[in-house]
């Protein structure tokens, strides 16, 4: 049920330590005015509704329902946000998490750590991401968290929710030096490469810099959003406790990896990507290649869920290229098939779920004609 695809040999004791270990979530949220740009994300119902995504999220996540708007989040399409497979795979692993806000529109009305220097990207082709004293105050925000929670022998999930962020994680890859453009991901199944690498040409051209940029903090400065950063600055401190690192999620945690590396972090056998087979088999993308050329020690975890047979079309569709990851689902879900739940349970579970969205009324017409 668990697939692996490890280039540096140390998938097996990351996987035996995730077994063995306590694990705990975090799922990092923030928002970037990026997304607002048409036909960029298609993670709200139209572009400036991404803007609430990441708070919505959350709050579907911990309370089963929104609170800041009375509706979940969904594409333009009718899909609703992949939190429900976070969601119901949580339900089944019973482990504790924590939301920890980065910089949202609107802040969550949920309990949550919120990091000093948090702030809203900016939309980078036409403006920089964040003050550089931001950046550097939510790396050691971040870091700060990590010392503060972080305990050896244990191991940290880490998912997200940044709609735009395969833009932004795609501009800080290329302006650190890594080659991402039409590599990375997106929620939608016709991914908008060519808008993605204009915006990121745009902001080249705006700061009058060439990659590769040396100074990581100016990078995100200029290229990024209050995320990536964060997640950096706080796996940079929990692997110093002695802890392992589950970055669960798709294209975008190869950013955090880019930033690690240029920041000279040694994550060998202490950090893995988990994610879903629908990321792994994007071919609009290429999360192998892009780990192999950032960080060929990490390994990479994904299962082998599929919707194909599902009761509700707004989950067969992850069959037909649409969301695909996203709020953590890819490592959840490999968490618990680690801790000895089935596929059957697990899917069980988000159907279950999925059934209550339904009767609840927030997303309509779900089932299959």
């Amino acid at each position: 049920m668990i697939k692996i695809l490890d280039y540096g040999g140390f998938a097996e004791q990351i996987v035996r330590d995730i077994k063995e270990l306590n694990v705990y979530a975090l799922y990092f949220i923030a928002s970037t005015k990026v997304s607002t740009i048409p036909g960029i994300s298609i993670a709200g119902s139209n572009p400036n509704a991404t803007l609430y995504t990441p708070t919505l999220d959350v709050e579907y996540l911990v309370f089963g329902k929104p609170k800041t708007l009375n509706i979940v989040p969904v594409t333009p399409d009718g899909i609703p946000t992949p939190a429900v497979l976070t969601r119901a795979t949580l339900k089944l692993l019973q482990i504790p998490y924590s939301i920890v806000d980065c910089g949202t529109y609107i802040e969550p009305q949920t309990p949550h750590i919120s990091l000093p220097g948090k702030s809203i990207g900016g939309r980078i082709d036409i403006e920089d991401a964040l003050p550089i004293q931001n950046v550097e105050k939510l790396y050691v925000s971040g870091k700060t968290l990590g010392l503060m929670i972080g305990k050896r022998e244990s191991v940290f999930l880490i998912g997200e929710s940044i709609p735009g962020g395969t833009t932004t994680a795609m501009s800080i890859m290329e302006a650190l030096g890594y080659r991402a453009s039409k590599r990375v991901s997106s929620a939608s199944p016709t991914n908008p490469h060519n808008l993605k690498i204009e915006i990121f040409t745009k902001a080249l051209k705006r700061c009058g810099l060439q990659p590769p940029i040396e100074d990581v903090f100016r990078v995100v400065s200029i290229f990024g959003d209050p995320l990536h950063i964060s997640i950096a600055g706080f796996v940079s401190s929990v692997i110093e406790r002695g802890c392992k690192v589950l970055l669960a999620g798709g294209t975008q945690m190869c950013a955090v990896l880019a930033i690690l590396k240029r920041l000279g972090v040694d994550i060998a056998g202490r950090v893995a990507i988990a994610t879903t087979r629908w990321i792994i088999e994007d071919s609009s993308a290429d999360i192998a290649g892009l780990v192999k050329d950032i960080a060929l020690e990490v390994p990479i975890l994904f299962s082998s869920l599929s919707f194909a047979n599902a009761p509700y079309s707004g989950l067969t569709a992850y069959e037909r290229g649409y969301v695909k990851e996203g709020v953590g689902a890819g490592g959840t879900i490999v968490t618990a098939l680690i801790k000895g739940f089935n596929m059957d349970e697990i899917k069980k579970s988000i159907y279950d779920e999925y059934r209550m969205l339904v009767v609840d009324g927030y997303v309509s017409q779900y089932k299959k004609d």
